[in-house]
């Protein structure tokens, strides 16, 4: 988030390609070590959030920088560990505080975890050219956002489906045929093309491509999903998720000479679907099988 009067907007890749350089994993506790224990910090948070970043380098760095990606391929880097599910002890210790913050239209309240890596947001800064105030806030169960426009309502299926930080929707499918489609289209320019440029949670293997435009209702495993809407493509995968170089045209023009399928939406091109769980609590894992359960077509509601 960044802000220059304590008012709190979320800052995404579309702003700042540069954030491709900050990789993020989480790490869980695994119960059946011997060096487990639920006396320790990090498994009373239910695990931590580890951050890496590329390292300023000054002097006497800039040689063994050199030298270590010589040997081992990669340059020296930064990490910090943050509470991925911090407790109450945890929030009160460590200074967090609950603030608003803007996700487009939406203003919900938020953790902000930011005193737990004070330091570390300075060097960020620099890395992201940001001269705004930055900090780190982390989603509060009980402040995440409904999610209405071409989701069910509540009446259909008992809850309103909900969303944290994300756009708009809290699953996006991708189909890895409908990718080779473009990239086909543009060997000549992005001969690496994958989903990855298009930032889904779900990837899936198996029907042909644009398939998924009709579908409706689906089963993941043991559970079922509603397919909201077609995803509208804004100019985010033009910006390539490993490097932060964003592509001045590409493959956003592409994808509208040929993918402006959606009258809701009829100056965007479309690759994707929104989806949203039939339950309020649901489980996909590596592997499992989809099945299209319903089709029909779909009319994209814009915010």
């Amino acid at each position: 988030m960044e802000s220059d009067t304590q008012k709190w907007k979320f800052l995404s890749q579309r702003h700042n390609p540069l954030l491709a350089h900050i990789k993020t994993e989480l790490w869980i506790p695994d119960s059946s070590l011997r060096s487990y224990s639920t006396s320790l910090p990090a498994v009373q948070s239910n695990g931590v959030i580890i951050i890496t970043y590329p390292r300023q380098l000054t002097g006497l760095e800039v040689v063994i920088d050199r030298l270590y990606a010589a040997f081992t391929g990669n340059h020296l880097e930064n990490k910090v560990a943050i509470p991925f599910n911090p407790t109450s002890e945890q929030i009160k210790n460590n200074g967090y505080t609950m603030e608003q913050m803007t996700i487009w239209k939406d203003h919900p309240m938020a953790l902000n975890m930011s005193s737990s890596i004070s330091v570390e947001l300075q060097e960020l800064k620099i890395l992201l050219n940001v001269k705004r105030q930055l900090a780190l806030f982390r989603v509060a169960n009980e402040h995440e956002r409904q999610v209405f426009r071409d989701a069910p309502r509540e009446g259909q299926v008992g809850y309103q489906p909900l969303v944290g930080f994300a756009d708009a929707y809290p699953l996006h499918i991708m189909n890895v045929a409908s990718v080779e489609d473009v990239r086909q289209r543009l060997v000549d320019t992005i001969p690496d093309l994958g989903v990855l440029r298009f930032r889904p949670n779900i990837v899936i293997e198996g029907p042909p491509a644009f398939d998924e435009d009709a579908w409706k209702y689906v089963s993941i495993g043991k559970f079922e999903y509603y397919v909201a809407c077609r995803t509208a493509r804004c100019l985010l995968p033009n910006v390539n998720p490993l490097t932060g170089v964003k592509h001045p045209a590409e493959p956003d023009r592409t994808l509208k000479s040929y993918r402006r399928i959606d009258e809701g939406s009829p100056k965007d091109a479309c690759l994707g679907m929104q989806m949203v769980p039939a339950t309020p609590v649901c489980t996909i894992r590596v592997g499992d099988s989809i099945k299209v359960l319903r089709t029909g077509e779909h009319i994209y509601t814009p915010q």
